[in-house]
């Protein structure tokens, strides 16, 4: 049986959210109180390797492990597709693709404005003591 630990890592923080970003996780959440148990991790670590285990032997090989993470990253990864194909076309565009770069690019420029503003320099105009600023 996987450590829980190693589990709550590989869906974790690998994958770029906090536990319940993940579907496979998620559904281990039984009582629906948004948070896994130990008790539920250790029944859905089970039930998880009882689906995968294929050769029946009580532990998982590298391709039957491969097999359960692929199934648990499926998932989100339709759904990050999802967000980049804007036009819904089933095809992600070099243009599409580029966009997350320039939303970044927007957004640190602005930080860059927000951080002049309160910093007291003023773009093209004279600072909080009266002297122009470069």
């Amino acid at each position: 049986m996987m450590d829980p630990q190693m589990m709550m890592r590989m869906h974790g923080q690998m994958m770029g959210g906090g536990m319940m970003d993940n579907p496979m996780l998620k559904s281990f959440n039984t009582d629906g109180d948004g948070r896994v148990s130990p008790e539920e991790m250790r029944l859905g670590q089970q039930a998880k390797l009882e689906q995968f285990d294929l050769n029946g032997d009580g532990s998982l090989t590298l391709d039957e492990f491969e097999a359960l993470h692929s199934a648990a990253i499926r998932e989100m990864m339709v759904d990050k597709f999802q967000k980049l194909d804007n036009d819904g076309d089933g095809q992600v565009t070099s243009e599409e693709m580029a966009a997350p770069a320039r939303k970044m690019d927007r957004m640190q420029k602005m930080r860059a404005q927000s951080g002049q503003k309160h910093s007291g320099a003023m773009v093209g105009g004279n600072n909080e003591t009266g002297e122009e600023n470069n």
